[in-house]
């Protein structure tokens, strides 16, 4: 004859954790169409906005600082490329920081990946549209 086996506690309470588990539902907030459509034209905004800002910093780059070669001869100081790439950084950053509430976005709920994102998509096309105009 076959012997039963004994079903152990720990069998037991994983059978009754379960069937509470399923009797359990979670509530989280749904998000409603007004919350969708704002932070879809919030990030519309956060990306347009650091993109023509990095544009404006190319020509400006190409106007104040030319190429951001030391060249010889040249009349004047000439600050190098990485000097003008942290002064674009820094302005850039404390331009969004202080013009972002004018817009209606909240920058204390900015964290590091958002400020990340912003600051990259202006320096990268600070970079592209001075390539091209010293070209």
């Amino acid at each position: 004859m076959a012997k039963k086996r004994k079903k152990s506690k720990s069998g037991q309470r994983g059978a009754s954790d379960e069937a509470e588990g399923a009797d359990k539902t979670t509530n989280l907030p749904e998000k409603g169409k007004p919350d969708r459509r704002k932070s879809r034209s919030d990030g519309i905004v956060m990306t347009l906005y650091p993109a023509v800002l990095g544009v404006i910093f190319g020509f400006a780059s190409l106007e104040l600082f030319g190429t951001g070669v030391p060249e010889e001869g040249a009349v004047g100081m000439t600050y190098p490329w990485y000097f003008v790439m942290t002064l674009v950084i820094a302005i850039s950053y404390y331009i969004q920081r202080f013009t972002y509430p004018f817009m209606k976005i909240n920058v204390d709920e900015f964290k590091a990946k958002d400020w990340f994102y912003v600051e990259f998509i202006a320096v990268d096309l600070w970079l592209v549209s001075w390539t091209l105009l010293l070209n």
